[in-house]
């Protein structure tokens, strides 16, 4: 499914994240000077660590290094173990402060633009699974795969001290599967999948509401009042944007409801549907395209069973999402399969 929520012309990431990928790569022996010359870069320009820099300079730098790290099978895994939580800035820390897994999570939800317009951060709740989703920008080119993956290690690595019973239940990726796996292991410790429809860490559901080591209410506070005013800062989403993003989350707990998205929103109903319709679209055509795409994309990793598709999706039997699929697509969920492994192929 595309990201709507950032125009790729104007999509930018913290100069504090930055930084932490240049500290990495210097870890590791690579001239920091060179890769700021390379990628256009200054040092004037990462002086503030609110401050932004443009993602296609970030995405010049990863792919630099990616390029830079060959002796390594994964670049982008020997990266993540290299990088501190530290130069995060103002999120790093209120993830640390939080009182539970779960509280962490959402405030990463709440202020992922605040770390980089790269991609998005989603939650699923599945069964007795906890899905933490990422969906990156450009995900063809090869430096968004040392990047993600990078920032999968680093998730892991900021995870495991801060729960007592920290562990994954499986790490999918979107790429096929790679000759070497001895690094995937190191870092993830659990079952792969790969060909996967996202970039997910999967953990169990119980670790939500588990209490971190590192939970301190009082600087939470103070954090999130500092990340509110940096939000605030940021050029806005557009309402599509927003709406697709809520329906995302809401279709992870079954059928969206209208009421509450907009509710959250704090807009009336009617105030919801002009301003969708004041932006070419509405509601309804909103929920169809972000089910079409997401059924595509579940689909055409050829990992799910249609039914549990249809239930991801918020449909509460299987045969109304076949219809509807079938209504989007002109062909049953099962052709669409077997056309695409076909095409792959």
């Amino acid at each position: 499914m595309p990201n709507t929520l950032i125009d790729p012309r104007h999509a930018s990431v913290s100069a504090s994240i930055t930084q932490a990928v240049l500290h990495a790569a210097s870890r590791l022996g690579l001239p920091r000077e060179e890769l700021l010359d390379a990628c256009g870069l200054h040092e004037a320009q990462l002086a503030d660590p609110d401050a932004r820099v443009s993602f296609a300079s970030q995405e010049q730098l990863w792919q630099l290094l990616g390029s830079r790290l060959v002796a390594h099978p994964e670049p982008g895994l020997v990266l993540g173990a290299n990088l501190s939580p530290g130069p995060f800035s103002v999120l790093g820390y209120l993830l640390q402060s939080s009182a539970t897994l779960g509280e962490a999570l959402t405030a990463g939800l709440r202020y992922q633009r605040l770390v980089g317009e790269g991609g998005e951060l989603q939650l699923q709740e599945y069964a007795d699974e906890l899905r933490v989703l990422y969906r990156p920008l450009h995900p063809q080119l090869p430096a968004t795969r040392t990047r993600v993956l990078a920032l999968m290690a680093f998730w892991v690595q900021m995870m495991t001290p801060l729960l007592d019973d920290f562990r994954l239940l499986r790490a999918d990726f979107a790429h096929p599967q790679p000759d070497e796996l001895a690094t995937y292991q190191a870092v993830f410790a659990c079952p792969l999948r790969f060909s996967a429809a996202d970039y997910a860490l999967v953990l169990p559901l119980s670790l939500r509401d588990t209490a971190l080591t590192q939970a301190n209410p009082p600087l939470q506070s103070l954090l999130r009042q500092h990340a509110e005013a940096l939000l605030a800062r940021l050029p806005s989403e557009g309402l599509i944007a927003r709406v697709v993003t809520l329906l995302g989350a809401q279709l992870a707990h079954g059928e969206p409801d209208r009421a509450e998205l907009a509710r959250t929103l704090h807009l009336s109903e009617r105030t919801l549907q002009r301003r969708l319709a004041e932006e070419g679209s509405s509601y309804q055509q909103l929920l169809n395209d972000t089910r079409q795409q997401l059924a595509e994309r579940h689909l055409a990793s050829g990992q799910l069973p249609a039914a549990e598709i249809a239930l991801l999706l918020g449909y509460s039997e299987p045969s109304v999402f076949f219809r509807a699929f079938r209504h989007w697509t002109g062909l049953t969920p099962g052709e669409y399969r077997a056309q695409h492994s076909r095409a792959s192929a």
